[in-house]
């Protein structure tokens, strides 16, 4: 099929979709190729159904770091606000510096990209996905799933990242890219929960605690968080542990929680109120020894650890080494890291299209200089808290300018 198309966008994502809006009021005539029924699925789902998508503080980057800087240098958060302003969509920004659409609702974000989609004569075309590219003559020819074909002198792949399959995550655009020449940085799972051994977990499913996390390695610390953490049955997830589960890629890495940091950072204080407790309750169960401090539950799962039986023993009985054991226990919880959620769970992908081979100015490929990137196809990923979403209407937007 052959069509007077100036550009193609392959994704319909949140990058897909502004890109695709920018670059039609430059004038041109846009087709986007979206493999799904429906364009931002992955936005619906994003913020638990209310859609953080920027955030106003310091940025949050991991891959290549300078590159995600770049591209909010080139297109700022005052940039991404006045386009969704102009169609119509009110933004506000809530703690830790999150901003949401003032609706609360991710679906708002979703209509206003399709209004102005329809309002720029973008000519959307869904399930629909693109199963090769070849370029020659300065000219792409996009086949589809279907054998149809698409041409255009200019190319945005905006196809997303691996996570989330079951809302459109694959590994396509790293295969079309690699098929143009370009370098893929090994994608693997970020901002995922982690599956833990169940033997430290036991009896915690459901059990909620602010705590701070370290991801270890031969005890030294690679990494750490505060925040809250989930404990479920396969292992714990939270905001803070999928912030730390990017840095568990090691054999025999493995996570130590610090559940006193809030109640006693003073150590000391800790051990003589123990010692108060000891003979308080000297004829009741150890655990009276921390309940109070910590959860029961918690307080169970860490006197195992610690070494103490709890077969029957009183506080009184428990040894003044053990008291110790409690108190650096409780300060260094161990749970040994099986391995990553998977890209079934994680919300965003690390790893991809190589960002040294794109022009941070333009998103322009320094190998086809008709080609485009945008998104998470791209070897940037962000902390919770809007970064990922941000960068990708940032990075849309400037290939959209400057097709």
């Amino acid at each position: 099929m052959k069509s007077p198309i100036d550009v193609i966008v392959i994704g319909g994502g949140a990058a897909g979709m502004i890109a695709a809006v920018t670059a039609s009021e430059q004038g041109k005539h846009v087709f986007l190729l979206e493999k799904s029924d429906r364009p931002g699925r992955k936005i619906l789902a994003s913020g638990n159904g209310r859609c953080n998508l920027m955030n106003s503080g310091s940025l949050k980057y991991f891959g290549d770091v300078e590159f995600a800087e770049r591209v909010l240098q080139n297109c700022t958060r005052q940039d991404i606000e006045s386009f969704f302003f102009r169609y119509g969509l009110i933004l506000r920004e809530e703690d830790e510096n999150r901003i949401y659409p003032a609706t609360g609702q991710a679906a708002s974000v979703v209509a206003v990209l399709k209004n102005a989609m329809k309002l720029r004569h973008v000519q959307a075309v869904l399930n629909c996905r693109v199963m090769s590219v070849d370029y020659n003559n300065h000219c792409f020819h996009v086949k589809t799933e279907r054998n149809e074909i698409f041409e255009s002198g200019q190319l945005i792949i905006a196809c997303g990242g691996a996570v989330q399959p079951k809302l459109g995550g694959s590994t396509d655009g790293y295969t079309l890219f690699e098929k143009l020449g370009h370098a893929i940085i090994s994608p693997f799972p970020a901002l995922v929960p982690l599956n833990t051994d169940h033997k430290s977990i036991s009896g915690l499913s459901g059990l909620r605690i602010r705590c701070c996390v370290r991801i270890m390695k031969d005890q030294h610390t690679i990494h750490a968080e505060n925040g809250e953490v989930l404990f479920t049955d396969y292992g714990v997830s939270g905001i803070c542990i999928m912030q730390c589960a990017r840095f568990a890629t090691q054999p025999e890495m493995y996570l130590e929680m610090d559940f006193l940091m809030n109640t006693f950072p003073d150590k000391a204080k800790l051990r003589n109120e123990i010692e108060r407790r000891k003979q308080l309750f000297s004829e009741c169960s150890p655990l009276w020894l921390m309940n109070g401090i910590l959860p029961e539950k918690l307080t169970y799962a860490v006197l195992k650890q610690a070494g103490l039986p709890l077969r029957g023993e009183t506080a009184g009985d428990t040894e003044e080494r053990l008291l110790d054991h409690i108190i650096e226990t409780a300060s260094h919880y161990r749970l040994n890291i099986m391995n990553s959620r998977g890209f079934d769970y994680a919300q965003v992908t690390a790893g991809g299209a190589d960002c040294r081979q794109f022009n941070p100015a333009s998103m322009r490929s320094m190998i086809i200089p008709e080609l485009y990137a945008a998104g998470e196809v791209l070897n940037v990923d962000g902390d919770c808290g809007g970064f990922n979403l941000m960068f990708a209407f940032a990075s849309g937007m400037i290939a959209g300018r400057n097709v």
